[in-house]
């Protein structure tokens, strides 16, 4: 396969250099914002972003760059789950509106990028714009100012943590001839700076008894009633919340080998729920899970006369040996912390 590189932007847009404890929401898109609050800043130049959270003063640094469309369509850099429809369809929507215009770039990630830092030029901390986020601080310095693609073939396959959406609906509009979408801006970090999380399945009970349910669970797994949500502490294991009552959940043995949300994803949700299709159907999304001290999870009120399942992180080893496999996990099967925020990084292009 032919080497894959990292290209310098040849400019980008944010806010003005200092602090902020806000950023413009660019969800809806970067031309419905009036007016139009981001500076240009000129390259050529690879910025870096550093990402420190408040509780456990973890950081996290990534390379930003642009890398060609054909990359995402091409096999150099692959998928890890599979994408909503409905998002896929808003997601092209707002980019064609916008033509190709990101207000957050796509989080890649490799095993390390440990041996790449001391190889680039420059002072990467100047001209700094620094995110205060009520979790996390991000610093995002003007970079490497450099003309010269960085080569990632050797940090291992590039996989993308979080921007599925984006990444996926950008290279198709690149790959049908939109002009604007040729380049996708990107922020690569190592997994083993990285965390990663789980999200919590909301499944629609439509009326269904707490009995009716367990009854339809128990074929796949133990079932122990528990005093509060907790979350669980090894795989195979889930958390179930339904009507006030707690469950802890453990995954019967038996012969299959799926990661716990492959297996719930193809397994349990069809018999027990009749979902066969989680990109598509409207009885089932997946949520942030309520944060909560001590491992307890708060549902809100909303929540309560839903069936919700929170299971275990997939370890960074099983995260790749899966993308190894040429497997492609059920869709918000991870939560790559942290998460990058809209409106920090914006990409226009010329």
């Amino acid at each position: 396969m032919p080497h894959l590189h990292l290209l310098p932007f040849p400019h980008f847009y944010r806010l003005p250099a200092g602090q902020t404890a806000t950023l413009p929401i660019t969800r809806n898109g970067l031309w419905n914002m009036t007016p139009f609050p981001f500076e240009k800043q000129a390259g050529p130049v690879f910025p870096v972003l550093t990402v420190q959270e408040y509780a456990t003063g973890r950081t996290v640094r990534g390379l930003c760059g642009l890398l060609p469309a054909a990359a995402f369509t091409g096999g150099r850099v692959r998928p890890h789950e599979n994408t909503l429809i409905s998002r896929l369809e808003r997601q092209r929507r707002l980019v064609l509106e916008d033509g190709g215009a990101l207000g957050k770039p796509i989080l890649l990630t490799v095993p390390s990028l440990a041996g790449l830092w001391q190889g680039l030029p420059g002072d990467p901390a100047r001209g700094g714009l620094t995110y205060r986020g009520p979790e996390q601080a991000y610093h995002l310095a003007t970079g490497h100012p450099s003309a010269a693609a960085v080569d990632l073939t050797d940090f291992g396959p590039l996989v993308v943590a979080d921007g599925h959406h984006r990444a996926y609906t950008h290279a198709a509009l690149a790959a049908e001839g939109h002009p604007g979408f040729q380049h996708l801006p990107v922020v690569i970090a190592g997994a083993d700076e990285l965390a990663i999380g789980a999200f919590l399945r909301v499944i629609e009970g439509d009326g269904m008894s707490l009995s009716d349910l367990l009854g339809a669970l128990r074929p796949f797994f133990r079932l122990s009633a528990i005093s509060e949500g907790r979350r669980v502490q090894s795989p195979g294991h889930w958390l179930l919340g339904y009507r006030g009552a707690h469950y802890h959940l453990a995954r019967r043995p038996s012969d299959a080998t799926d990661t716990d949300t492959g297996w719930l994803t193809r397994v349990v949700l069809p018999a027990a729920f009749g979902i066969t299709d989680m990109r598509n159907n409207p009885r089932i999304h997946s949520i942030y899970p309520p944060a909560g001290e001590g491992g307890v999870v708060r549902l809100s009120p909303e929540l309560r006369e839903k069936i919700t399942l929170l299971g275990y992180p997939i370890s960074r080893e099983r995260f790749f040996a899966e993308v190894a496999a040429g497997r492609v996990l059920p869709p918000k099967s991870t939560r790559f912390l942290p998460r990058i925020p809209s409106g920090l990084l914006v990409w226009v292009p010329t």
